[in-house]
């Protein structure tokens, strides 16, 4: 579906919808978000050129396909228009209507999303499912503490679970037959952690010794070796340590991306409870790794990674003892 006509079937739902609402007085309030600012926020979404919606192939993908798969996918539509909304609303703080259009339609996506998910998950709308999936997770680690907002609690990691849903969707047994299919295949090829052949990539291997002296401190600290994941005692840090591992020999900013969103998507359960427990040695494995997206110089990843690694510091300040037992069971 050509770009024009995608954009004109999404001002129709819109406007059927009556979203955003008409008021009597918008018209003349300059700050107020209408439906003619709309067209605005697709052109921004569509050609913006340099990097700012993820690695390389994923930018590509969203912006050569996405508003396609939005006129047909509203949780997409908002969730392109929330994206694009947001950015802007970085680049001139001062304009309210782009923070009210990115508060709207963000929730109108999640909202969308999960609905699709419980009721019609299909090959027919998996490539729109996986664009939302990258869009949340972007927005996710942009928004997970705003300023605007009361102070969220130090154990508060919604927006690390939020950004988990790519492989939990490429696991989805009626979505694995589309995969190969999938427009999405390259970014998931990009990542290094999907085979066409194969799937899913298993886990890098537990490093003997890491090549990196911070992370090597890490392993050590928490016990992290090939040895303490054999007899059904697994150390829960190890598969987050490994992945910091492979991380630390790559040069990281926009190209690895993919790579950089591994970690956060193959967390384990169990790693994830740690850090809502507040745990000393899950939080520093995580400000590790926010300490390495710093290097992506896009808006939603690096201000974000650098105010949550200075976050995660306080907390481990506070809480120098190491947890009880009880705390780790």
């Amino acid at each position: 579906m050509p770009k024009e006509l995608a954009k004109a079937r999404i001002l129709m739902h819109l406007e059927l919808t009556n979203v955003p609402q008409s008021h009597p007085n918008a018209a003349n309030d300059t700050n107020a978000y209408q439906r003619n600012h709309i067209p605005h926020l697709l052109d921004h979404f569509a050609e913006t050129s340099y990097p700012w919606a993820g690695s390389p192939q994923c930018q590509r993908v969203l912006q050569t396909w996405g508003l396609t798969l939005a006129a047909t996918n509203p949780f997409l539509m908002h969730g392109i228009l929330a994206f694009a909304a947001s950015h802007l609303q970085t680049l001139e703080p001062l304009n309210t209507k782009y923070r009210t259009a990115a508060s709207l339609h963000y929730g109108l996506s999640l909202t969308g999303f999960a609905a699709s998910l419980s009721d019609t998950v299909t090959s027919s709308n998996a490539d729109a499912l996986f664009a939302c999936c990258y869009l949340h997770a972007m927005l996710a680690f942009h928004y997970k503490r705003r300023a605007d907002e009361p102070q969220a609690k130090d154990n508060d990691f919604a927006w690390l679970r939020l950004m988990k849903g790519i492989p939990i969707l490429q696991r989805t047994n009626v979505l694995r037959p589309h995969l190969n299919k999938s427009l999405w295949m390259p970014v998931f090829v990009e990542s290094g952690a999907f085979s066409p052949k194969t799937g899913p990539l298993p886990e890098p291997e537990v490093p003997i010794q890491a090549t990196n002296p911070e992370i090597e401190a890490l392993r050590v600290e928490c016990g992290a070796s090939p040895a303490s994941n054999t007899d059904g005692d697994e150390n829960h840090y190890a598969t987050p340590i490994a992945h910091l591992d492979r991380l630390s020999g790559m040069k990281i900013d926009s190209s690895k991306i993919g790579s950089m969103m591994v970690f956060i998507g193959r967390m384990p359960e169990a790693y994830v409870q740690l850090l809502e427990k507040l745990d000393v040695r899950a939080l520093k494995i995580l400000r590790v790794w926010c300490d390495f997206a710093t290097g992506v110089e896009q808006w939603w990843c690096q201000e974000p990674a650098r105010e949550e690694s200075e976050r995660l510091g306080q907390v481990i300040g506070e809480r120098r003892a190491w947890p009880t037992p009880e705390s780790m069971g």
